[in-house]
């Protein structure tokens, strides 16, 4: 089996050629390679695809799969271009049985275009226990095709916080991760800093169902987090976002008559 590492703005990823369907038994291929390299964040099977281009079969580190992941579509791209697959700047590629247009920049950095999210809920309270107390912590709700909670580290009460190095990233993502409300299918934890609402510049840091920490970047969590700014912060358009890995990702959200129809999602993707 032939194994290329990538990168996605900080999410690493172990990308294997399945075009020709060698690979069936996911769980067990997976499971074997995190034994083996603990760094990556996920496993992406390249295969054959009966609707697009392409389709990115991904998987979590723990051999869990359909869901859908921003990162991993662009290292995907990457991936197919690196190895001569298709030398085409424009590909549509199959993720979660649905279709995502995906661009090679003049910059070198690609763009990837997600559909508005299927659900948005802000402003509601999930009782969660950070320290020796419990609070009501106001969160927001998105599914762009993975479930995200987002949360302003300003509105988090006991205690307070001003610096996202003061999140216990480990556990309060899993606190709210595996949150008894949003159960059974638990949801990806992102706190987030606004470094700046008039240039619509935020930090991040992300807890991945899936891997069960923190992830240096997470491009769904980004779009989750630039989609909630948006709504009730302020309405700038497009948002940067300072990822774990000191790398930024770009968001552009697509407004047709004060309604969200879509998400660019745009960064870097590299070989390592």
């Amino acid at each position: 089996m032939k194994l290329q590492k990538y990168s996605g703005a900080g999410n690493i990823f172990l990308m294997i050629n399945n075009l020709d369907a060698n690979y069936k038994d996911y769980e067990t291929i997976i499971l074997e390679l995190t034994s083996k390299d603990n760094e990556m964040d996920g496993v992406i099977f390249l295969e054959k695809s009966s609707i697009g281009d392409f389709k990115m079969n991904y998987f979590n580190k723990d051999g869990t799969g359909e869901a859908l992941c921003g990162n991993g579509m662009r290292c995907t791209m990457k991936f197919i271009n690196d190895n001569k697959i298709s030398e085409q700047n424009n590909l549509k590629i199959e993720a979660v049985s649905k279709i995502y247009d995906c661009n090679n920049l003049e910059d070198g950095q690609i763009s990837v275009s997600f559909p508005a999210p299927k659900k948005i809920k802000t402003n509601f309270k999930l009782k969660v226990h950070f320290q020796e107390w419990w609070e009501l912590l106001n969160c927001s709700y998105v599914d762009c095709g993975s479930p995200h909670i987002v949360v302003f580290i300003d509105e988090i009460e006991k205690p307070v916080v001003k610096k996202l190095e003061e999140v216990n990233i480990n556990e309060w993502g899993r606190n709210i991760r595996m949150h008894k409300d949003l159960m059974p299918e638990g949801a990806n934890a992102n706190f987030v800093k606004v470094i700046s609402k008039e240039k619509g510049e935020l930090e991040i840091r992300s807890y991945e169902r899936g891997v069960e920490g923190e992830t240096l970047a997470c491009g769904t969590g980004a779009i989750s987090s630039a989609i909630i700014f948006y709504i009730l912060r302020n309405q700038i358009n497009p948002v940067k976002i300072l990822t774990r890995s000191g790398e930024y990702l770009v968001l552009e959200l697509n407004i047709e008559n004060k309604k969200l129809t879509g998400v660019k999602l745009i960064g870097n993707a590299v070989r390592i």
